[in-house]
């Protein structure tokens, strides 16, 4: 982070006392692009409106309490370099320490209870796969990630990941680590694949989950109920249970004009000035899900009417091809749907203690455990207690997923798809070697199972132009927010993304004398890249000349092009100049100087 850019204060966007903001849909995003309209933008915050379609705030970061236990359907793997986000938590007061923000509690929070795992990959019903530290790979598939992060996006499109890779690096230490982490599938986004390896893959002790941040409490708790609390004490307008389908544009598609939405069983129609500006979220990873319990399987929803965020994208795009493809991400369900299920145990510590003691963590700070051996491809994590600031004291809860839920299960002969939470449960039993304490479990557990259609559908095949750009070419008044919105260089499925798309949109439609956080740049720190060579080359310590490959005069041509492709790709360092004017710094001369120049 850039402190002399990023803590500068602008001064207060032209006109905007006299503008109105509307915000579709109250997810991070949405969130985040209010709390910037009013710290960087200085909108005041009655002239804000959210609109949801849910009764409560927070979209996919979720987490609640219900009859009988907890729910939250997802987890967000935090991490220090997502600039935006901390940004934001900078500026909002923390909910529980005066004087403290909720950026401060994060940092706390994570010196006292560090995330370290030595029990990251399980096999054999209990045991510590004694080898997934080793991340040394074959040469060919050295070679094969290397083209494919020196490839440009272009030569990527549409690309599937599998087609660079044969089945077997999909059995290695490194992909297990990495897609069970990230929820990448062999037939997922090659070039999302790509901005993942170029953001994240190389940090040293990956595997070890050391950097992985979490929160005090559920991400709703801890990030979502701050950030709302505070907008409502600057004014922030929140309508729930409202339903917005479409926008009425002009001619051109650059100007919105209305907004059109259901609420409370009526259609309505917002009208929207030239000068009012609209931020859409488009789309929802969570969006139709579906839930499950102990005796109920969660039912896969595959409604394309109502579709919440996406119907929107979907009839926007209609309209116009710079709106983007929605159709891209959302048409193959069975490919872009998985199960999380959230157990809450009550009375019964031995089913955690057993757990503690297996990893040798205690709850919460070992992160996700990986069973190599599941046909689920199942992970699961205990949480700390408590998770929930209500959370009595003899509840305990935890998180889990399966990415291949097509396929039967291991112990339970049915597809996770098909399955009651108990049956979920007595699966996760069978991984984790405690069989024995099945009953007892199932008595004191309540299982909450979700079934999410669109979970992984940012991930699928694509090219340039298939998301719209935050504010796509000619808007005067309209933005899009969220994880289906193109960003240069960054990924999408991180609360960073969405948080800036709303930090992007703002600066750009109300022209903020501000640069925008830049993407944090590890791809281009050549400690990373040294990182990337020793890891998949099983070198510890000083590279020697003997680890160094074999270089014919026949592959020379090869290496060079590699050599030059990369480098050529790399971006100029950051301008230095410090005026508003950035075409200064292109320029040989502006100032035509009378003095003659020297011989």
């Amino acid at each position: 982070m850039n402190i002399y850019k990023t803590m500068y204060h602008p001064h207060k966007a032209a006109g905007v006392d006299g503008r109105k903001a509307n915000i579709v849909g109250g997810g991070i995003a949405g969130l985040a692009t209010a709390a910037f309209l009013i710290d960087d933008a200085k909108m005041p915050g009655d002239n804000i409106t959210i609109y949801e379609k849910k009764p409560v705030m927070g979209g996919s970061m979720d987490g609640t309490k219900g009859n009988e236990g907890y729910l939250c359907r997802a987890e967000r793997e935090l991490e220090p370099y997502m600039e935006c986000l901390w940004y934001l938590c900078s500026k909002i007061p923390s909910l529980e320490n005066e004087g403290r923000t909720v950026l401060d509690d994060v940092v706390d929070f994570n010196r006292d209870d560090p995330i370290h795992s030595e029990a990251r990959v399980i096999v054999n019903q209990g045991e510590i796969d004694g080898q997934y530290h080793n991340y040394k790979l074959p040469q060919k598939y050295v070679t094969a990630m290397a083209k494919v992060v020196a490839s440009s996006e272009k030569d990527l499109a549409n690309k599937r990941i599998d087609e660079f890779f044969d089945e077997d690096f999909f059995k290695t230490n490194f992909w297990v680590c990495f897609h069970s982490q990230l929820a990448f599938k062999h037939y997922h986004s090659a070039i999302e694949c790509r901005r993942y390896w170029q953001r994240f893959t190389f940090i040293n002790r990956h595997e070890y989950l050391e950097g992985f941040i979490h929160t005090k409490y559920n991400e709703y708790d801890a990030i979502i109920l701050p950030i709302e609390r505070w907008l409502i004490d600057h004014g922030v307008h929140f309508v729930n249970n409202f339903t917005v389908y479409d926008l009425t544009l002009d001619e051109k598609n650059d100007t919105v004009q209305e907004i059109l939405a259901h609420h409370n069983d009526e259609d309505v129609a917002i009208p929207v000035s030239s000068k009012d500006l609209v931020f859409v979220t488009s789309g929802s990873i969570s969006e139709n899900s579906t839930f499950g319990d102990n005796d109920t399987v969660a039912v896969t929803n595959t409604d394309t009417e109502h579709m919440g965020t996406f119907t929107i994208w979907k009839n926007l795009a209609k309209k116009d091809d710079k709106f983007g493809h929605p159709d891209k991400f959302l048409g193959q369900i069975d490919k872009t749907k998985w199960i999380s299920f959230f157990p809450t145990v009550k009375d019964y510590p031995e089913f955690f203690r057993r757990i503690e003691e297996l990893s040798g963590s205690k709850a919460g700070t070992g992160g996700l455990m990986t069973f190599r051996d599941s046909n689920w491809d199942m992970s699961f994590e205990i949480h700390h207690k408590p998770f929930f600031p209500y959370q009595a004291d003899d509840e305990e809860v935890g998180w889990g997923y399966g990415l291949y839920g097509e396929n039967v299960g291991n112990y339970i002969k049915k597809r996770m798809w098909d399955c009651t939470g108990d049956e979920i449960m007595t699966e996760l039993l069978y991984h984790l070697g405690m069989l024995d304490i099945k009953d007892e479990v199932l008595k004191h557990t309540y299982m909450s199972t979700a079934m999410m259609p669109y979970v992984t559908s940012q991930f699928m095949p694509r090219e340039l132009g298939d998301r719209p750009k935050v504010v796509p070419d000619g808007c005067t008044n309209l933005a899009f927010l969220g994880q289906f919105v193109e960003v240069d260089d960054d990924v999408v499925f991180t609360v960073e993304t969405s948080v800036r798309t709303g930090l992007e949109s703002v600066y750009e439609l109300l022209n903020i004398d501000k640069d925008v956080i830049e993407v944090n740049p590890s791809r281009y720190d050549i400690r990373y890249l040294l990182e990337r060579v020793k890891r998949f080359n099983g070198i510890k310590g000083e590279i020697k000349a003997s680890d160094l490959p074999a270089v014919t005069p026949e592959a020379l041509p090869t290496i060079q092009k590699m050599l030059l492709d990369y480098v050529n790709n790399v971006p100029p360092y950051y301008q230095m100049y410090l005026g508003r004017d950035k075409t200064i710094p292109l320029k040989e001369s502006v100032l035509h100087p009378k003095a003659p120049h020297s011989k």
